[in-house]
């Protein structure tokens, strides 16, 4: 009688450890990455198998690792840090115009500024939607430039594509004299325009932004020559900033 109560009580036991962690442990621990294969990365002396999530492993990673009852290895993740996370997209965009007039003076845009983080490599794209006019009596008047503003100690440049500057676009055709050249930061570019306040034109600027001090990426921009009609950075206006090293 006892040893079958014995028996019993032992099952239970066994049956209630099953179910409580606290009991049975954790089925996951952290390791630390010191090694990184085709699909594998090596941690604690031993290879784990990834999970297709877990993008670009690096030497240095705090990886999330389990081990099934049969012996298999497998890595789940990396542990998020304070830095922003590889190959993740940050957007920004712009909710509603901004309009500038009687000015050439470079400023940040409100909208279109990301927080870039030290010792980092980041792809930063701008999709710009503008107006300004062009001419009057003849002469350069308003029209749209840009420049980007980075963290110091900043290496990398930009590409500016779109209408070139002194080119009025057809308000029924998107033809015209484009602008293809690769530039620093801080070199202004000019772009053409449709002669309008509110008729918009688009300039794609992108780069490599590689990073020695954290700080902010942001568009700043300006009229190319001063006048009382604004020039306009549009509503619908993107940011896309992605680390990638």
């Amino acid at each position: 009688m006892r040893s079958a109560l014995t028996t019993a009580l032992q099952g239970q036991a066994k049956r209630v450890g099953e179910q409580a962690p606290s009991v049975r442990g954790a089925d996951w621990r952290l390791a630390t990455v010191t090694a990184v294969g085709a699909g594998t990365i090596t941690a604690d002396g031993l290879v784990w198998r990834c999970l297709s999530s877990y993008v670009s492993p690096t030497i240095g990673d705090v990886a999330v690792v389990s081990q099934s009852s049969s012996g298999n290895l497998i890595a789940l993740n990396r542990l998020a840090t304070s830095a922003t996370p590889l190959y993740m997209s940050v957007y920004r965009y712009k909710p509603a115009n901004t309009d500038r007039s009687s000015t050439t003076t470079f400023t940040d845009d409100p909208d279109l500024t990301c927080l870039l983080d030290a010792n980092a490599v980041y792809r930063v794209e701008f999709w710009l939607h503008y107006a300004a006019i062009d001419l009057v009596s003849s002469s350069p008047a308003g029209r749209f430039k840009t420049m980007w503003s980075v963290p110091a100690g900043w290496t990398g440049n930009r590409s500016a594509v779109g209408a070139d500057q002194g080119t009025v676009l057809s308000a029924t055709s998107s033809g015209g004299q484009g602008r293809w050249g690769v530039h620093n930061f801080s070199t202004a570019c000019t772009y053409g325009d449709r002669d309008s306040s509110t008729n918009q034109a688009c300039a794609i600027e992108e780069g490599i932004v590689t990073t020695t001090t954290a700080g902010s990426v942001t568009l700043q921009w300006a009229q190319a020559v001063s006048n009382a009609a604004s020039t306009r950075l549009a509503q619908g206006s993107t940011l896309c900033v992605t680390r990638i090293g």
